[in-house]
């Protein structure tokens, strides 16, 4: 086999094997999803995890929960009521289609050769998204979670620092 084909298929490879869930990071339109949050009410965040088409709804549900637990301990509030969580699956973008062109000589000189061009359609692209509510505290009270223990507890499961 020549190097060329070789490293062909190690791109191929790396390509195809290194597919995996979003990583825990803000979003930006430059990676492949992450969470977002913002104020939407004094006191109250909207918080949401996009993750990217191989991301499994727990973990984009996971992750968007561990976001509101940063939140709270950010603000010195050690305690969260989390509420609203909803996942779902969101079209996200696009694949490009694909446009390919054949010439096929005829062998004769005076006669033209045959020209064919096929194109596909780009085709949707989905992805998981996961959203909730979240209010902090300062003390306990009915329906609010340790959100230390929360944060432990999502960081393990996905061996995150």
């Amino acid at each position: 086999m020549s190097r060329a084909l070789r490293l062909m298929f190690a791109g191929l490879a790396s390509i195809t094997f290194g597919a995996c869930a979003t990583p825990y990071q803000p979003w930006s339109k430059w990676n492949d999803g992450g969470f977002t949050d913002r104020e939407v009410l004094p006191g109250v965040y909207l918080v949401r995890f996009i993750g990217n088409g191989v991301s499994a709804p727990e973990r984009t549900a996971d992750l968007a929960m561990l976001r509101a637990a940063e939140i709270c301990l950010g603000q010195g509030k050690p305690f969260m009521r989390a509420g609203g969580l909803a996942t779902e699956r969101v079209q996200s973008g696009f694949f490009d289609g694909v446009t390919t062109t054949s010439v096929i000589p005829s062998g004769d000189p005076n006669v033209p050769a045959t020209v064919s061009v096929n194109s596909t359609s780009p085709t949707p692209r989905y992805s998981r998204q996961s959203e909730l509510a979240v209010s902090c505290a300062v003390t306990p009270a009915a329906g609010t979670q340790d959100a230390n223990q929360v944060a432990q507890s999502i960081r393990a499961r996905y061996s995150l620092s």
